[in-house]
């Protein structure tokens, strides 16, 4: 269907709200390839220039990317990360009907660093409990998690390596009579280096956010210190306001 020369809104504006009217009634599945530029261009009436100018502001969206010598593509919805409730990785992804699903890294006892000691309020000849998991959602990398507990009140976690690989660190917790009640979280924009980015199947360079969050029992000890990375790709931050 060809665009309206008459409309004063421009034709690539135009372009731009046909297509993402499609991608919202799902016209295009995440992962399916949409028209070529040129296809588009000839069913729509309009330059390629015009089309590809609709598909790039798409693609800065993060509703569609690019793969090289291949097309262009519908991107999986990004999961908004609500910065109000406190929520375990594994409910967080059930409660958006989203299957989650852990690879265990590491489980071991260190001596903590002084930024982990201070961030749970420990001494840093303090032992403690370090996990690292890699987080999927639906099959896909997600997040790599890093989580430090005091060695004092985490160690029958070691003894629960495989409900940990498989499950809910919140849930374990909760066994031990351990469940945060509150949390604190810092975000900030990072590129992933070679490593990181590997795990989370994405190329080097790639944004992410650099989560870090400090949990809290109902006394106020700290019970954990995360380090996260989380795909920019797969997450929005949703904040709720109040007028004060």
């Amino acid at each position: 269907m060809p665009l309206n020369r008459e409309d004063p809104l421009p034709l690539y504006q135009q372009m731009y709200d046909l297509l993402r009217a499609d991608l919202e009634k799902g016209v295009y599945a995440p992962g399916e390839q949409i028209p070529t530029e040129l296809e588009l261009a000839r069913r729509h009436g309009v330059s390629r220039i015009t089309v590809k100018q609709a598909i790039q502001k798409l693609v800065l969206e993060g509703r569609l990317y690019r793969i090289q010598g291949k097309g262009t593509f519908v991107a999986r919805p990004r999961l908004p990360r609500k910065l109000k409730t406190i929520l375990s990785f594994t409910e967080e992804l059930r409660q958006r009907n989203i299957v989650p699903e852990t690879r265990l890294l590491l489980l071991e006892v260190q001596l903590p660093s002084a930024k982990v000691a201070r961030a749970l309020q420990i001494d840093e000849g303090e032992a403690v409990v370090v996990l690292r998991r890699l987080r999927l959602g639906d099959g896909e990398p997600m997040g790599l998690q890093t989580a430090y507990l005091p060695f004092r009140l985490a160690q029958p976690l070691l003894e629960e390596r495989d409900r940990i690989a498989s499950g809910s660190l919140y849930e374990a917790l909760g066994r031990l009579g351990l469940r945060p009640v509150r949390a604190t979280e810092e975000y900030s924009v990072v590129v992933l280096d070679g490593s990181v980015a590997s795990l989370l199947e994405v190329r080097p360079g790639s944004p992410a956010f650099a989560v870090e969050r400090v949990s809290y029992l109902p006394d106020d000890r700290p019970i954990e210190f995360v380090e996260s990375f989380l795909r920019a790709d797969r997450y929005t931050l949703q904040v709720e306001l109040e007028a004060i």
